[in-house]
């Protein structure tokens, strides 16, 4: 069976008419719940005419539109949309983007509370998006002075274990901002894709790991008032990993989160990497 590998590129300026590009050299796309912000970095051939006769500079500005197409036979699906972040000077032309984490980042952020809780912040200053929240903490006495919403979602991964990330809903295709625990069942709907390693995969080193190899610890604290605070840990001797956590419960609840973190981590299955293709054919 042949196959050939399509792409399309829509770039939709801030100013001026929306045009597509349908060659590229290379794309590389990095995405997890791990990371605040998806990237995007895309290589266009040299040999693209209307690049000889527009300035890069005028063709792609930092700010704009960017949606990516990938498929077989002309068969596309969208595997990124988001924002130019970095345009290179020389050729071959790079382009970086990153996803809709893009714009949200640099909302201005000037906040000062007692006692505030995390859902009420997010309500001040995010608007125009749905948020799906997995942890209502209390944020306690804080101040967030002149910065902006990034350095706000970076310091609650830091400090409160709560991870920032941008999904789409699947019934409605509409982009969300998504604030989770390590762990947490995330409301998405999304199908899996299925591979064969023999058929799809250039390369792995996939490991499987029973639930005895797979060992950690989960440290979780809550402050109690000032100088004061609740520490509960929960986990295996000489755990490879640990797991970091702030909560905003009463220690007995605390004991039954961390035990609960505990055994989402505890299940057997593979670890590692894979390379293929592309979707599974």
């Amino acid at each position: 069976m042949t196959v050939a590998l399509c792409t399309e590129l829509l770039f939709e300026p801030q100013k001026g008419k929306s045009f597509n590009v349908y060659k590229v050299s290379e794309v590389e796309i990095e995405s997890s719940w791990k990371m605040l912000t998806d990237r995007a970095k895309i290589t266009l051939p040299r040999n693209v005419k209307d690049f000889d006769k527009n300035k890069v500079s005028e063709l792609f500005k930092v700010g704009d539109k960017c949606s990516l197409k990938m498929g077989y036979n002309g068969n596309l699906v969208t595997e990124f949309e988001g924002y130019i972040s970095k345009v290179s000077a020389n050729f071959p032309i790079v382009i970086e983007l990153e996803d809709e984490m893009f714009r949200l980042k640099k909302i201005p952020v000037h906040y000062s509370s007692r006692k505030g809780s995390l859902k009420e912040f997010l309500n001040k200053y995010i608007k125009g998006i749905e948020v799906d929240c997995d942890a209502n903490i209390e944020l306690g006495s804080i101040r967030f002075v002149n910065t902006n919403l990034g350095a706000v979602l970076d310091k609650l991964q830091k400090d409160w274990s709560l991870y920032s990330f941008i999904r789409k809903s699947q019934g409605d295709n509409q982009i969300k901002l998504t604030i989770a625990k390590p762990y947490s069942e995330v409301n998405d709907n999304t199908k899996p894709f299925y591979f064969d390693l023999e058929k799809n995969c250039v390369s792995n080193n996939l490991k499987y790991l029973s639930k005895e190899d797979r060992t950690i610890k989960i440290k979780a604290s809550a402050i109690k008032g000032i100088g004061k605070k609740d520490v509960v840990e929960f986990g295996d001797d000489n755990a490879k990993t640990t797991l970091n956590i702030k909560l905003d419960m009463s220690k007995s609840q605390m004991q039954d989160e961390v035990k609960r973190l505990y055994d989402l981590h505890k299940k057997e299955g593979y670890e590692g990497s894979f390379e293929i293709y592309g979707i599974p054919i």
